[in-house]
Protein backbone atom coordinates (compact mmCIF):
# COMPACT_ATOMS: atom_id res chain seq x y z
CA UNK A 1 0.00 0.00 0.00
CA UNK A 2 1.24 3.43 -0.61
CA UNK A 3 2.22 5.89 1.75
CA UNK A 4 0.29 9.15 0.84
CA UNK A 5 3.70 11.63 1.71
CA UNK A 6 1.21 14.28 3.11
CA UNK A 7 0.63 12.44 5.85
CA UNK A 8 3.55 12.43 9.04
CA UNK A 9 4.86 9.03 10.39
CA UNK A 10 4.07 8.31 14.28
CA UNK A 11 7.65 7.82 14.69
CA UNK A 12 9.12 10.11 17.03
CA UNK A 13 5.65 11.68 18.24
CA UNK A 14 5.82 10.90 22.08
CA UNK A 15 9.22 11.97 22.35
CA UNK A 16 8.57 15.43 20.24
CA UNK A 17 5.29 15.95 22.24
CA UNK A 18 7.27 17.46 25.61
CA UNK A 19 9.21 19.65 23.21
CA UNK A 20 5.45 20.92 21.45
CA UNK A 21 3.78 21.03 25.41
CA UNK A 22 6.62 23.48 26.11
CA UNK A 23 6.06 25.62 22.94
CA UNK A 24 2.22 25.89 23.85
CA UNK A 25 2.93 26.70 27.53
CA UNK A 26 5.12 29.63 26.43
CA UNK A 27 2.74 30.84 23.59
CA UNK A 28 -0.38 30.48 26.29
CA UNK A 29 1.68 32.75 28.83
CA UNK A 30 3.09 35.35 26.31
CA UNK A 31 -1.00 35.27 25.31
CA UNK A 32 -2.01 35.72 28.38
CA UNK A 33 0.22 38.40 29.75
CA UNK A 34 -0.59 40.41 26.76
CA UNK A 35 -4.15 39.90 26.80
CA UNK A 36 -4.82 40.95 30.35
CA UNK A 37 -2.23 44.61 29.57
CA UNK A 38 -3.50 45.33 25.99
CA UNK A 39 -7.27 44.01 25.34
CA UNK A 40 -8.21 46.37 23.07
CA UNK A 41 -6.21 48.36 21.88
CA UNK A 42 -4.38 49.35 18.73
CA UNK A 43 -3.42 46.27 16.70
CA UNK A 44 -0.06 47.95 16.25
CA UNK A 45 0.61 48.16 20.01
CA UNK A 46 -0.82 44.11 20.77
CA UNK A 47 1.28 43.17 17.84
CA UNK A 48 4.63 44.96 19.72
CA UNK A 49 3.67 43.95 22.78
CA UNK A 50 2.99 40.27 21.65
CA UNK A 51 6.68 40.30 20.07
CA UNK A 52 8.22 41.53 23.33
CA UNK A 53 6.06 38.73 25.22
CA UNK A 54 7.14 35.79 22.84
CA UNK A 55 10.86 37.41 22.77
CA UNK A 56 11.10 36.82 26.49
CA UNK A 57 9.43 33.86 26.41
CA UNK A 58 12.05 32.59 23.60
CA UNK A 59 9.68 32.12 20.94
CA UNK A 60 9.94 32.70 17.41
CA UNK A 61 6.43 33.25 16.20
CA UNK A 62 5.31 33.09 12.39
CA UNK A 63 3.89 36.43 11.11
CA UNK A 64 0.91 35.67 10.24
CA UNK A 65 0.00 33.87 14.20
CA UNK A 66 1.52 37.17 16.04
CA UNK A 67 -0.48 39.19 13.74
CA UNK A 68 -4.18 37.10 14.46
CA UNK A 69 -3.49 36.82 17.40
CA UNK A 70 -2.55 40.59 17.92
CA UNK A 71 -5.94 40.92 16.16
CA UNK A 72 -7.83 38.57 18.45
CA UNK A 73 -6.84 40.97 21.48
CA UNK A 74 -7.40 44.14 19.75
CA UNK A 75 -11.40 43.05 19.14
CA UNK A 76 -11.59 42.12 22.79
CA UNK A 77 -13.33 44.86 25.12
Amino acid sequence: MAQDNAMAEPTGYEQDMPVVQAHVEKFERAWAKVRSTHRGRSVDEVRAALAEAFNAEGLTVWKEVADAAARTIASES
